[in-house]
C-alpha cells in the first residue's frame, strides 16, 4: 500500500544477457587471400535479410536462391575454396551455408520499426519467444527490480532475465544499472538506429556461450555499413495523452579502399504515462458481483469523499490514525462529529453483508494528487556509437564503440505511518519504552497513548547511468591453410550509475523507535493526514539520498576454426577456443541507508566483490551421409565447454549434441540436446548484509484479515489463531538479507529441442515447427518479506516451507501476541522451474501483379511452465506447480506481419494475439465481505491488437506514418484480491497495451 514494492515474478530473478560469436569472416581478408563474394553467400545474404527471414539451409531459401546456388556449385573447384563463409550464431564454426541445428529466429529492425515499435526492448519483449512471461521495463518504477528503476531486460521463455544471453555483434557486453543487483543486460543501452536484426537461438546454448546461455542467446547484429549520411526524426503519441515518445537519430560512414567507418548518435525520450491519464488506472474497485452477469455489490463508499468525484476508488489508504494499544481507526467524520480526543475524527464504522444489508467503508482511499503518480517512468537517453572495420595483408581489425546515458525519473507516493508514543502509554508495554527521552511530557490523542498516525507521503526516485563499452576484433586465415582462421577478441565495459530517492529520516520521524524526540508537527493535523500540508512533511522528516554503483567486466578469447579431416560424406569442421572473463562490482548505498536511519526502508551495506572465470571449449561437426536418397545431407554436431570460476570449487562442464537430416530439399528434420549452467552473479555473491526493520502494517497479510478480500489468507490466518479484527504489533519486525558467497551452488538445466523445416518447392512458403523441453536446477534467488509473508497466508495450500522463512509470536505472548520477530531472505539455490511447448514460424511471400506481398507468423504454445521453489507445490504454496495460463503468463501468444510493396509505397499491417488467463488458485464463487456465493473476475480474458502503418519512401527522403492498437482496446480488468493490480488491471500482464490508439510517424532525411 505504499513504498517500495518487489516484482516477484516466481521464476524471480528478472534479469537479461545477450550473447553471441557469430561473425561474417569474409570482411576485408588479408589482401592475398581475399575470401570472395560468391553467388551461394549472395544467396544466403538475401534470405537472412529479408524482412520475414528465419535461419534455415540456403537450399530451403526462393527459387531465386536456388537457381544461384546451382550456378555456384558448378563453378570450377578452385573457385569454390574461395566462396565466403559466415558464423551462424549458435555455433563457432565458419560454414557456406546459413544453418544450424539450433532453431534460430530473425527479427529485423526496419519491420519493426514499421510496426511503431521504438526500441530494442520493445522489439524483443513483445517477440512470441518473450511474450509470454512477464518482462521488465520501465514501467515497474514503484517496484523494487534487479537493476535498479527504469532497467529494461528480457526474459526468454519466462526463465528470467539472468538466463538469457544477449550479444552484440557475437561478442558478450556487461550489465548497466543501479544498486547492488546488478546483473542482467540492460536494452537500454542500444540504440535502435544502429541496430540492423537480432538473432535468438531457441535453445540452451551454455557449451557455445558459456554462463547464462541457459534459455538461450540473443544476438544483436549492427549495420555495417552507412552509405549516405542521414538524420531520422520520429514520434509516437497515444491519442489519449501520456507516454509519448520522442526520437531524434543520424548516421553516417565512411569507405576506404581496405575498410570503412561507421559513426551514429541517438537521442530518446519517453514521458511518463500516469495514474491519471487512464481510466483504468485511475479508480481501482473491488469489482464483486451478486453473480455471474449480475448486478455489482462493491462496498459503498461512505467516507468524508464518498460523494465526490474522488469516492469509491481505492488507491492510497491515508488519512487516519491507528490506536497502536487498543486497535481503534479514527478516521475524519463524514458528518463532522468528534468522537475520541481528535477534533473532527471518529472511529470507524466498516459493516459488511454479514452484519448489514450493504457493506460500506468509511476510510479515505482517494486523493486529488494520486493521479500525478507515475506508472511508466520518464526516462530520456542519449547514444554515441562507432565501429570501424579494416582489412591488411595479413590480418582483418574490427573495433567497435558505445556510449550511452540514461535518466530516469519516477514519481509517487507512499504511506508514512510512525509509531508515536507518549507519556500516557500504559506500563504493559514496558517501563518508559515508548515514550520520549527529549520529550517526556508528549502524549498521543489515543486512549492506550500508542498511535500511528497514517499520512501520505512523496516516493521520487531518480537514476543517471552512463554506459561504456568498447571491443576490439582480429581476425584472418593462416598462410599454410584457405579452410583454418583464427580470431582474438577483447572487450571492457563500464556502468556508472547514481541512484537518488526521497526517504523518510527515521532519527528525526518522531517515530518512538528510531526517534528520542517527539514529532515536531502535529501528525493529527487534518492538513497533514490528508496531503494537503505533505509539503511540510517532506521538509520536516525527509531528505534526498544518493548511492552509487559501478559494475566492470573484461573479456579476452581467442577461437581457431576450420576443417579437420575428410568423410564421404564431407569435410569434419572443427573450432577450439579458450575465454577468460572478470567481472567487479562496487555498490556504495548512501550514508542514511549505511547506518539504518531511513524510516521503513531496509539498511543496506557496501555490495562490493569480483569474480574471475576461465574456459576452454570446443564444436565439432561431423557430416555422416550425402547426397544419398532420403539422406539429402545428415551431420551431427557437438560442443563441449569446461570453466573454472574463482568463486566456485573445482571445475565442472557442459554439453550439447545436435542432428540435422535434409532428406530432400523440401524437409529438414533437426534436434538438439544440452547442459547449460549460471553462475551465481556479483549481487547473488557479494550483497551488503542488509538489516532493517520493516513495520507490521507493511508486511503481515493477517492484520485485519477479516476485512481481506483474499479467501486463502482469510482462511489460513484463521487457522493460525489470529483474530479477524487483529491490528498488528506496534513494533516492527527485523529483516535479515544478504548475499550467498560461500554457500550458493551454480543453476545448472537440461534442455531439448525437436524440429521440422518446411520448405516446399511449389511454392515461396517455408514453415519451421520446434519443439522445445527446458529444465533449470538449484535456481538462485531472493524472496521480498511481503513475499515470504503473502507466500505463507495468501497460498491455497497452508503450512508451506514459506512460514519456515519468518517467526510470529504465539497468540499467548504477554505483550506481542501474533507479532512477526524476524524475516530472513538471503539469497538460497531454490528448486527447479520447467517449460516446455511448441514454436511455429511461418514465412511466405511472392511478386503479384498488384505487388510484392510478404507474410509471417511466430506462434508460441507453452504446454507445461512448471515453478517449484521447494520440492512440491504444496511446499511452495500452491495447488500446482504448473502456471501455464496464469494471469501474466499465457499458454498462447503470436503475431501476424502481412508486408505490401507497390513501387513507392509499402504498406504494414500486424495483429498480435495474448491468449486468455486466470488465477487458476481461485473460483469464480467466493464469500465477498460475509455474502457467501458472490462473483469475481479471475479471467484476463485473451487479446488482439492491431497495427496499420504506410511508408512512402523516395531517393532521398522517406516518411512512415501508422497507428498502434488501432481498435483501442483496453487491457483486461480483473476483481480485487485476484492478482497484483494497477488500478483495476493486471500490475505483471506486460503483454497488454496500456496506451490505447496510438499514433507514430518517422520522417528520415539522406543527404
Amino acid at each position: 500500500m505504499g513504498g517500495p514494492r518487489v516484482a516477484n515474478t516466481t521464476s524471480n530473478n528478472v534479469n537479461l544477457w545477450f550473447l553471441s560469436k557469430g561473425r561474417d569472416m569474409s570482411r576485408h581478408a588479408p589482401s592475398n587471400q581475399r575470401l570472395k563474394r560468391g553467388p551461394l553467400v549472395a544467396a544466403v545474404l538475401a534470405c537472412l535479410y529479408t524482412t520475414t527471414a528465419f535461419a534455415q539451409d540456403a537450399a530451403e531459401t526462393a527459387p531465386e536462391a536456388q537457381e544461384q546456388e546451382q550456378v555456384a556449385t558448378q563453378a570450377p573447384a578452385d573457385d569454390a575454396v574461395e566462396l565466403d563463409r559466415i558464423t551462424v550464431t549458435g555455433s563457432l564454426l565458419r560454414r557456406f551455408e546459413y544453418e544450424s541445428t539450433s532453431p534460430i529466429q530473425v527479427i529485423t529492425a526496419d519491420t519493426n520499426v514499421a510496426l511503431g515499435l521504438v526500441n530494442p526492448g520493445e522489439f524483443l519483449q513483445k517477440s512470441s519467444v518473450a511474450a509470454g512471461s512477464t518482462q521488465i521495463n520501465n514501467q515497474f518504477g514503484g517496484f523494487v527490480v534487479e537493476g535498479g528503476t527504469g532497467v529494461q531486460t528480457l526474459s526468454l521463455r519466462g526463465l528470467g532475465a539472468n538466463r538469457t544471453l544477449v550479444l552484440l555483434d557475437g561478442q558478450r557486453p556487461g550489465p548497466a544499472g543501479t544498486r547492488g543487483q546488478v546483473g542482467a543486460f540492460d536494452l537500454n543501452v542500444i540504440p535502435s538506429s544502429i541496430l540492423q536484426r537480432v538473432e535468438i537461438v531457441k535453445d540452451g546454448a551454455s557449451s557455445i556461450y558459456g554462463s547464462d546461455a541457459v534459455a538461450g542467446v540473443v544476438n544483436m547484429i549492427t549495420r555495417k555499413s552507412v552509405d549516405r549520411p542521414e538524420i531520422t526524426f520520429s514520434t509516437r503519441t497515444p491519442f489519449d495523452g501520456g507516454g509519448e515518445v520522442y526520437t531524434v537519430s543520424g548516421a553516417t560512414g565512411w569507405d576506404f579502399d581496405n575498410g570503412s567507418i561507421v559513426l551514429a548518435g541517438e537521442w530518446y525520450l519517453q514521458e511518463a504515462l500516469k495514474v491519471g491519464d487512464r481510466d483504468f488506472f485511475s479508480c481501482p474497485q473491488d469489482l464483486a458481483y451478486a453473480h455471474e452477469g449480475g448486478p455489482r455489490i462493491d462496498r459503498e463508499d461512505r467516507s468524508v469523499i464518498g460523494d465526490t468525484a474522488l469516492g469509491g476508488c481505492n488507491n492510497l489508504y491515508a488519512n487516519t490514525v491507528i490506536d497502536a494499544g487498543y486497535g481503534y481507526r479514527y478516521i475524519p467524520s463524514p458528518d463532522g462529529s468528534t468522537v475520541g480526543l481528535i477534533p473532527g475524527y471518529r472511529p470507524r464504522n466498516n459493516p459488511n453483508y454479514a452484519n448489514s444489508d450493504q457493506a460500506y467503508y468509511e476510510d479515505v482511499l482517494n486523493f486529488d494528487f494520486y493521479g500525478n503518480q507515475h506508472i511508466v517512468d520518464r526516462q530520456e537517453r542519449k547514444s554515441v556509437y562507432a565501429a570501424t572495420d579494416f582489412g591488411f595483408d595479413a590480418f582483418n581489425w574490427q573495433t567497435q564503440w558505445l556510449y550511452n546515458n540514461r535518466t530516469t525519473e519516477n514519481f509517487g507516493y507512499r504511506q508514512f505511518f510512525p509509531l508515536v508514543g507518549g507519556a500516557t502509554t500504559p506500563p504493559i508495554y514496558g517501563t518508559d519504552a515508548y515514550t520520549y527521552a527529549n520529550s517526556p511530557d508528549y502524549v498521543s490523542p489515543v486512549p492506550s497513548g500508542l498511535a500511528q498516525p497514517i499520512m501520505p507521503f512523496v516516493s521520487a526516485t531518480n537514476v543517471d547511468v552512463d554506459y561504456f563499452y568498447g571491443r576490439t576484433r582480429f581476425d584472418g586465415l593462416f598462410q599454410s591453410t584457405d579452410t583454418w582462421a583464427w580470431e582474438v577478441n577483447a572487450s571492457y565495459t563500464r556502468s556508472e550509475g547514481t541512484y537518488s530517492n526521497l526517504g523518510i529520516v527515521a532519527s528525526r520521524s518522531g517515530d518512538v523507535q528510531f526517534d528520542d524526540t517527539a514529532p515536531v508537527l502535529d501528525y493529527y493535523s487534518p492538513g497533514f493526514l490528508s496531503g494537503e500540508r505533505m509539503n511540510e512533511l517532506v521538509a520536516q522528516v525527509g531528505e534526498w539520498h544518493t548511492g552509487s554503483t559501478v559494475y566492470d567486466q573484461s573479456v579476452v578469447n581467442g577461437i581457431v576454426t576450420g576443417e579437420l579431416f575428410d568423410l564421404p560424406a564431407g569435410a569434419v569442421a572443427g573450432a577450439f577456443g579458450v575465454e577468460y572473463r572478470n567481472y567487479s562490482i562496487d555498490d556504495q548505498p548512501s550514508d542514511l541507508s549505511r547506518n539504518g536511519d531511513l524510516w521503513g526502508s531496509t539498511s543496506a551495506q557496501v555490495t562490493k566483490g569480483d569474480d574471475n572465470v576461465r574456459e576452454a571449449f570446443a564444436e565439432i561437426e561431423l557430416p555422416l551421409i550425402s547426397g544419398k536418397p532420403g539422406f539429402e545431407s545428415l551431420s551431427l554436431n557437438g560442443s563441449a565447454r569446461v570453466f573454472e570460476y574463482d568463486s566456485l570449487d573445482g571445475s565442472d562442464n557442459v554439453w550439447k549434441l545436435g542432428a540435422n537430416w535434409q532428406i530432400n530439399s523440401a524437409v529438414r528434420l533437426r534436434a538438439t540436446k544440452g547442459t547449460s549452467f549460471r553462475a551465481p552473479g556479483l549481487y547473488e555473491l557479494f550483497l551488503g548484509n542488509q538489516t532493517g526493520f520493516a513495520s507490521q502494517l507493511s508486511i503481515d497479510p493477517c492484520i485485519q484479515w477479516g476485512e481481506s478480500n483474499n479467501e486463502n489468507i482469510r482462511t489460513n490466518c484463521a487457522a493460525e489463531g489470529i483474530p479477524a479484527d487483529f491490528n498488528g504489533a506496534a513494533s516492527s519486525a527485523l529483516v535479515v538479507s544478504g548475499g550467498g558467497a560461500g554457500v550458493l551452488n551454480p543453476e545448472s538445466s537440461t534442455a531439448f529441442t525437436a524440429g521440422i523445416v518446411l520448405t516446399p518447392s511449389f511454392t515461396n512458403l517455408s514453415v519451421a515447427f520446434d519443439y522445445f523441453d527446458y529444465e533449470v536446477f538449484d535456481q538462485i534467488g531472493q524472496l521480498s518479506s511481503a513475499s515470504i509473508l503473502g507466500g505463507c497466508y495468501g497460498a491455497p495450500v497452508f503450512p508451506n516451507n514459506f512460514c519456515e522463512l519468518f517467526d510470529r509470536n504465539p497468540g499467548s505472548h504477554p505483550t506481542d501476541a501474533f507479532k512477526i520477530e524476524t524475516v530472513r531472505n538471503q539469497y538460497i539455490n531454490i528448486n527447479r522451474q520447467q517449460v516446455r511447448g511448441y514454436d511455429l514460424i511461418m514465412n511466405y511471400d511472392n511478386d503479384f501483379s498488384f505487388g510484392e506481398l510478404a507474410l509471417e507468423t511466430q506462434l508460441t504454445y507453452t504446454m507445461e511452465d512448471v515453478s517449484q521453489l521447494f520440492d512440491t507445490a504444496e511446499e511452495s504454496g500452491f495447488s500446482s506447480s504448473n502456471f501455464a495460463g496464469y494471469i501474466g503468463r499465457p499458454k498462447l501468444v503470436g503475431n501476424l506481419d502481412a508486408q505490401l510493396k507497390r513501387g513507392d509505397w509499402s504498406y504494414n499491417w500486424r495483429t498480435e494475439y495474448i491468449g486468455a488467463t486466470k488465477n487458476r488458485d481461485l473460483t469464480p464463487n467466493y464469500t465477498y465481505q460475509g455474502r457467501p456465493d458472490s462473483w469475481r473476475d479471475i479471467w484476463a480474458e485473451q487479446a488482439f491488437y492491431h497495427t496499420a502503418s504506410v511508408r512512402y519512401e523516395q531517393p532521398n527522403w522517406s516518411v512512415l506514418v501508422g497507428i498502434r492498437n488501432l481498435l483501442d482496446k483496453d487491457p483486461p480488468r480483473i476483481s480485487s484480491g485476484v492478482d497484483t493490480r494497477y488500478g483495476n488491471v493486471p500490475a505483471f500482464a506486460t503483454q497488454y497495451d496500456w496506451y490505447g490508439r496510438t499514433g507514430f510517424v518517422q520522417v528520415q532525411y539522406k543527404f
